[in-house]
């Protein structure tokens, strides 16, 4: 017979929950009210206030973005909440028409162009709150797409201790922005919560004694007294000759939106090291592969030991709903799961019997989904002497992982079963997005 491997068991483990778990679909008496509401505006030719309806809803409801998707004889209204898309109501193509106009005219958008993408925004204020919404349009058979990314700007920064870190991870980010130099990275892949990581941080070094400047593509939130500048690649603006003129600026702390190449990354890096903090962004899936992916693109490592101080990679999985939990009896396939859970995070001398778990009773709240919001997950690496010498000698990923460990370091799994264990989130969902 053949055993199967440690990480096998897991995966069976994990196949099995999520084949035998039951399906939660979003659903609300509010949606009904919204269509109901919507289409009556449209009847009676408010077309500004049928997309206002939609915008002020789409607010209530916690959603990032409303998608109008449509097919042959009808368009499905989606809204995207928590990062799941939820379908909202249907319009037909006589009801869509109008929106879709006003949708364009609104964000200077040409409505005599169909068959080319358009993308730009418009502001509205809802309630004194300041609102962008981010429109982008794409040519599909017979007709266009638009998705609308609504930016709240009353949410753009949180508050710094409801960012989800754990006192070791929190100890090790607030250590590494008061310093005077270095970069810090956030990674992420794309829909992480990067936006608001990184402007609650610079919330926070915000004061009148620094001067801090964005390099941005898009700025998404003005934030006061920060200097923001915006990339246009068409005017010949890029990250990499903006970054540049923002060194003449004479400014304290720098954050570049993103690396996109070896060029921004170089002149990044070299303003670290001439008594610059500087913030970026760069696409990896692990605060571990960060340093491989540097390397790669041809950074030395001798260079990256001294410039780079801290690295952050976050993941946002969906928060249960705090109103219809309640405790339940455990089942064997999810006490076998807790143990293997405690296995990986060397907590296996804790007894999984003083584990709670909970299931829920549908609600409003969490519109019957069973879950409401979303947390951060993390793995931060803070560089220290030892880890710099262990990249200087070009050491394997592994070894520095290991090294790391010795100083504090939460992998991003180990904080995902951290968080499931005190119940921010479920098994299924962290099972869900590793």
């Amino acid at each position: 017979m053949v055993v199967p491997k440690k990480q096998n068991i897991w995966e069976l483990l994990k196949k099995e929950l999520l084949e035998n778990e039951e399906k939660r679909w979003y659903f609300s008496e509010r949606f009904q009210k919204i269509e109901d509401k919507v289409k009556k505006s449209l009847k009676d030719q408010k077309t500004d206030e049928a997309l206002n309806d939609i915008t002020v809803w789409a607010l209530v409801l916690w959603s990032s973005d409303v998608h109008y998707e449509t097919f042959d004889d009808y368009v499905v209204v989606r809204f995207r909440i928590d990062w799941v898309l939820v379908d909202i109501f249907r319009l037909t193509l006589k009801e869509y028409k109008p929106i879709l106009e006003r949708l364009k005219y609104a964000s200077s958008l040409k409505l005599n162009i169909t068959t080319i993408p358009q993308d730009w925004k418009y502001s509205l204020i809802i309630e004194n709150r300041n609102i962008d919404v981010r429109v982008s349009t794409l040519p599909v058979w017979g007709f266009e797409n638009v998705v609308c990314r609504i930016l709240d700007n009353t949410n753009a920064i949180i508050d710094f201790e409801k960012l989800w870190f754990f006192w070791t991870t929190k100890r090790m980010v607030e250590k590494a922005i008061t310093r005077k130099n270095g970069m810090i990275l956030v990674t992420w892949p794309t829909w992480s919560g990067k936006t608001t990581t990184l402007y609650t941080i610079l919330a926070r070094l915000n004061t009148r004694e620094k001067k801090v400047i964005t390099l941005e593509d898009p700025i998404e939130y003005n934030m006061d007294w920060i200097t923001q500048a915006e990339v246009n690649d068409k005017n010949g603006f890029t990250f990499t000759n903006g970054l540049r003129a923002i060194l003449r600026q004479d400014p304290d702390i720098i954050m570049v939106w993103e690396i996109r190449d070896a060029e921004t990354l170089e002149t990044a890096t070299n303003a670290s090291l001439t008594w610059h903090l500087v913030l970026s962004t760069l696409h990896t899936k692990s605060a571990a592969e960060t340093l491989d992916r540097i390397i790669n693109m041809g950074m030395k490592p001798y260079v990256l030991a001294s410039a780079l101080d801290t690295i952050i990679a976050q993941r946002l999985v969906r928060k249960i709903c705090p109103y219809c939990k309640r405790e339940k009896e455990r089942t064997a396939l999810e006490i076998s799961i807790i143990s293997n859970m405690m296995k990986e995070i060397w907590m296996s001398s804790l007894s999984s019997e003083n584990i709670k778990l909970y299931e829920w009773e549908w609600c409003e709240k969490c519109n019957h989904s069973w879950y409401s919001g979303r947390i951060w997950i993390y793995e931060i690496i803070s560089l220290n002497e030892d880890l710099r010498n262990l990249i200087r000698w070009w050491a394997t990923t592994e070894e520095i992982i290991r090294k790391a460990r010795d100083w504090d370091l939460i992998t991003m799994k180990e904080d995902w079963i951290l968080k499931a264990i005190k119940w921010y989130t479920t098994i299924e969902e962290i099972l869900r997005v590793t």
